[in-house]
């Protein structure tokens, strides 16, 4: 097989191991961790990893994929069915409508894009959470999980991009 149709496709364990290292994450964020507010202060490692692939190999990260790990963040976590279905897959709408304009920036700008996003989807589930619950709910947990994932989102795609130039 000539080398240019051999790296264009998606060939071999290479190609899952997005969702394979994102479902890795996954499993890490239940873990328990630190003191009694671990729940809020875990960053959302999933949105984070989904992010870095979308931005990097959009491919390997297709719907089914978001959807599948939305849905078993879901039933792990204990939220109402969707909430994070829905934070990840709008994760790849908006990666895949916005790439054209911050593909080949620096590391910062990504940083950036990433926190923005982050900052209007944890919105949007808090939104969610509220009309489910009937109440407004609090904002400082929302607001410090926002802060931990925008915080967090360097050093996990730091480590995320070492394994991309191991594995692709």
């Amino acid at each position: 097989m000539p080398a240019s149709t051999k790296r264009s496709g998606v060939l071999g364990f290479a190609g899952f191991m997005p969702v394979g290292v994102s479902l890795l994450l996954a499993m890490i964020m239940l873990l328990p961790l630190g003191s009694g507010v671990a729940g809020y202060a875990m960053p959302h490692l999933v949105m984070i990893s989904c992010f870095y692939w979308l931005s990097s190999r959009p491919l390997l990260m297709p719907y089914g994929a978001c959807f599948l790990l939305g849905l078993l963040l879901d039933l792990w976590v204990g939220v109402p069915l969707g909430v994070n279905i829905v934070s990840l897959l709008l994760t790849r709408l908006f990666v895949l409508n916005q790439l054209k304009h911050y593909r080949g920036k620096n590391r910062g700008v990504h940083w950036m894009v990433f926190t923005v996003m982050a900052l209007s989807l944890f919105a949007l589930s808090w939104l969610i959470m509220s009309v489910i619950e009937g109440s407004l709910l609090s904002l400082n947990a929302v607001f410090l999980q926002w802060l931990v994932t925008s915080f967090f989102y360097a050093p996990v795609a730091f480590v995320l991009g070492r394994l991309r130039r191991l594995m692709l």
